[in-house]
């Protein structure tokens, strides 16, 4: 097994607060991490905005190929200095950028504690890629709108366009205090299984999820101006993600 020189983040790079990123503090919840993924199953990973190297470090000790994207040239000169050795040995890929500007690639699995400020973004732009497996630390308040049900104050579009594509679930909640600088919101660790693609998915069916989610308190009907008798009396946060699905083919006839 390789080694590296690990250092925590106490005695890492300070925080470069123009980033909107928050850096994980606590090595267990980062290991824990790590272990979510099975190296007997899964060999590829990709990591989305490894910062000081936290997570990395236990990628590597699992003997995965990892390839991060950190958009942050100071974290990016760090990872290149502590992972010399894995680089050499082609075990890790460092890519200076953001994962919102990579528009395609397959891997076994991608993982990540996600920016705050474009967590939304990151989580829609998943779909470029292929994937087994996803595991992603978000805000508290995002990972409740991702698996949140038809008729919650949680459910929304992104609620909708997760479920279509993935299986999602929360594997752990994660407090504030795990964090440097410690952020305002509390986190989860979801995690995202794709489903098998909808073989004639409406071409129209984003743009319809995005107008009924953006006009929330209406009824479908006054929404798309169509008598829709099955969901027309219905408000966009009561139809589930298969509703949709079938809303979309119904405004197509």
């Amino acid at each position: 097994m390789k080694s590296t020189n690990f250092s925590s983040p106490s005695r890492s790079l300070p925080v470069p607060r123009r980033y909107g990123q928050v850096y994980l503090s606590n090595r267990d919840i980062a290991r824990m991490e790590a272990r979510l993924i099975d190296p007997s199953v899964h060999k590829t990973v990709l990591e989305i905005g490894p910062g000081h190297g936290e997570l990395t470090y236990y990628l590597l000790k699992s003997g995965l190929l990892v390839t991060c994207v950190e958009s942050d040239h100071r974290n990016v000169d760090s990872l290149e200095l502590k992972f010399r050795s894995y680089i050499e040995s082609g075990s890790l890929n460092v890519k200076k950028g953001s994962i919102l500007d990579i528009h395609e690639g397959s891997y076994d699995a991608i993982i990540g504690n996600i920016p705050y400020h474009i967590t939304s973004e990151i989580v829609f732009h998943l779909s470029k890629f292929t994937f087994r497996i996803a595991i992603l630390m978000v805000q508290k308040e995002v990972a409740a709108r991702m698996i949140a049900k038809p008729g919650s104050k949680e459910y929304s579009r992104l609620s909708v366009n997760c479920q279509l594509k993935y299986k999602c679930s929360i594997i752990r909640y994660v407090s504030r205090r795990n964090f440097s600088p410690v952020p305002d919101v509390d986190s989860a660790i979801v995690m995202l299984n794709p489903l098998m693609p909808e073989m004639d998915k409406p071409h129209n069916l984003e743009h319809v999820i995005n107008r009924a989610f953006s006009m929330r308190r209406k009824k479908i009907s006054t929404i798309f101006g169509k008598d829709l008798p099955e969901y027309g009396d219905k408000r966009p946060q009561d139809l589930s993600p298969g509703d949709f699905l079938e809303l979309s083919r119904l405004l197509l006839a």
